[in-house]
């Protein structure tokens, strides 16, 4: 199953520390990128933070791919489950009895 991500740095973060985890988390993120459990990874411009999509196939997985980045106490997290817009066509056409195809 595919998670969106979004991780923020906390504002009280010292730069220090920041600069010093970073690129153990850059290389957290190689090694799950070779994986393939890490799909997509984005800068958020403007922010300090970034945009992961995880492929993940237990909960046990995607606690593992948050909880051992090296920069999980310093950041504030929010998952979303996703699905492809086939799924989600299916499911309303289920649910209203719409063919979404039709309109």
């Amino acid at each position: 199953m595919k998670f969106l991500i979004i991780q923020r740095v906390k504002r009280e973060v010292p730069i220090e520390k920041w600069s010093r985890l970073l690129p153990l988390q850059f290389k957290y993120f190689n090694s799950l990128e070779k994986t393939k459990i890490l799909e997509t990874y984005y800068h958020l411009i403007g922010q300090q933070g970034s945009m992961l999509i995880v492929n993940a196939e237990s909960d046990e997985i995607l606690s593992k791919v948050i909880g051992q980045d090296p920069m999980f106490f310093e950041c504030e997290h929010e998952v979303y489950p996703l699905t492809t817009r086939q799924t989600h066509e299916k499911q309303i056409k289920e649910m209203l009895g719409v063919d979404i195809s039709k309109v």
